[in-house]
């Protein structure tokens, strides 16, 4: 289908694209966004984060960031204080709403990256994922 001379970013694209689309048709019915699915899958993880974390994490602007946790705030799958540490920033904690979701986002998550991944040897999915990870690792230090 693609001319293997294609510019990667085009496939990174696709894949970002593809996915959120997956993520916002299927996480719907909770009133999640692809974002929100991706902050839920974070949150739950590691219970507790501040604002400023979550935005180095996932890479995005910290205006989106604060509109889509503000959303969030808002239909109850986070809640949001004051840090002790820094009064500028907001530590941001999973509800009992975003633990009962998480499951079912941590499952879409799965079903996305298999249908991805479906023409994939084990192998390969295992090596992907692996460059996948590293890739995104170098990505965030640029900001750094």
């Amino acid at each position: 289908m693609f001319d293997i001379m294609d510019n990667p970013f085009k496939f990174i694209s696709i894949l970002y694209r593809k996915s959120h689309m997956f993520l916002n048709k299927n996480c719907a019915k909770y009133d999640l966004t692809a974002p929100q699915a991706v902050i839920i899958l974070i949150i739950c993880d590691l219970k507790k984060m501040t604002q400023d974390e979550i935005t180095k994490k996932i890479g995005l602007d910290k205006s989106v960031v604060a509109k889509t946790l503000n959303k969030m705030e808002e239909r109850g799958f986070v809640k949001r204080t004051t840090n002790i540490k820094d009064k500028r920033t907001y530590d941001i904690k999973p509800t009992n709403k975003a633990l009962e979701v998480y499951p079912f986002v941590k499952e879409q998550v799965k079903i996305c990256f298999d249908k991805m991944t479906n023409k994939m040897t084990k192998e390969e999915k295992k090596e992907f994922k692996r460059l996948l990870l590293l890739a995104a690792e170098s990505t965030v230090s640029m900001d750094e």
